[in-house]
């Protein structure tokens, strides 16, 4: 669907506070200690579904097909609570509590410190050989709903700075959500990372909201800094599965909400954000939530969605 529509990418977003889905041997997930269960890959330990090394370099020289990339993503330093139980699970308890901590706001969490920055570069350097031999190599590094902090995070730009410029050297270009993107922080940050642009304040509202609007730096803020960007618009190009947004009528409403409104200089939710020109902004990406989606098969969330994604990938190309 992607490449027929003429996009060029699909992020893959391998970790999360449920899973850690791929076969990893840093870690300790294999298929040694996995069974397979109607053709997916289960960690018999966690029960987590993963994807094995073999199925990746089968989807990478599949997508290779029809010119689109596959972007790995792992998520840190929060969404971690899948590599922690996976961690734990395969012998490896000791290094799981020395690395993360529990945030009462938002669950695992690594540490930002060297021994959390040396583990996450093994474990992204393992992820990034799977996924070599592609044109125009990206990874994700993360960095979303991981902090409450509107002030400087000095622990956080040494963090992704690091972890950024490993994964440089494995030849891919490191992208990150712009949460942790303050504006009194840009000139410290590595100006190579690609910034994939979600939402301004997290869709935290109130107080913190207006705290985040203040401190958290604006799509045109980290463009004027020389940082390249994706509009990721969680507000109009996010489809979130479950049984309610999966009926034609829902699915017809986002699709028509979309395309009535968005465009890809559009960055935030209300009109007053959209920007006048597309300098700096290096693509757009609508995507697939599957939080909620208890048994929806993949069949059905694939035609459900057909009709938003083909109709985002027109959108994405027009010009403003």
């Amino acid at each position: 669907m992607v490449g027929t529509h003429h996009g060029s990418f699909i992020q893959l977003h391998l970790t999360d506070d449920k899973n850690f889905a791929i076969e990893n041997n840093f870690v300790g997930q294999t298929r040694q200690n996995a069974v397979k269960k109607d053709g997916v890959w289960h960690n018999k330990h966690t029960n987590q579904f993963f994807y094995s090394k073999a199925e990746i370099k089968y989807l990478i020289q599949d997508a290779k097909k029809y010119n689109v990339t596959l972007i790995p993503e792992i998520d840190t330093p929060a969404h971690v609570t899948g590599l922690v139980n996976t961690l734990k699970a395969n012998g490896h308890k000791q290094l799981a509590d020395q690395i993360s901590w529990h945030s009462n706001s938002y669950g695992d969490e690594l540490h930002l410190n060297n021994t959390s920055i040396h583990f996450v570069e093994k474990l992204d350097d393992e992820v990034a050989a799977d996924f070599a031999g592609q044109q125009n190599l990206r990874f994700h590094l993360g960095g979303d709903e991981f902090t409450d902090k509107t002030t400087k995070n000095t622990a956080y730009i040494k963090y992704l700075n690091a972890i950024s410029q490993n994964i440089q050297q494995q030849g891919f270009i490191p992208e990150a959500w712009n949460d942790g993107f303050l504006s009194n922080s840009l000139n410290d940050l590595n100006r190579h990372i690609q910034v994939t642009y979600w939402n301004w304040t997290a869709d935290q509202h109130g107080e913190l909201g207006k705290q985040r609007e203040k401190s958290w730096a604006s799509m045109p803020n980290l463009i004027e800094h020389g940082f390249k960007v994706f509009n990721y618009n969680d507000y109009y190009l996010y489809f979130n599965i479950s049984k309610a947004n999966m009926t034609k009528q829902s699915v017809a409403y986002m699709t028509k909400d979309m395309k009535q409104y968005w465009t890809p200089a559009l960055w935030h939710e209300d009109h007053a954000t959209k920007v006048k020109s597309l300098k700096g902004i290096v693509g757009s990406s609508a995507s697939i939530w599957a939080d909620d989606a208890g048994s929806i098969s993949d069949s059905r969330i694939y035609h459900a969605g057909e009709k938003f994604i083909t109709s985002f990938l027109a959108l994405a190309q027009k010009p403003l």
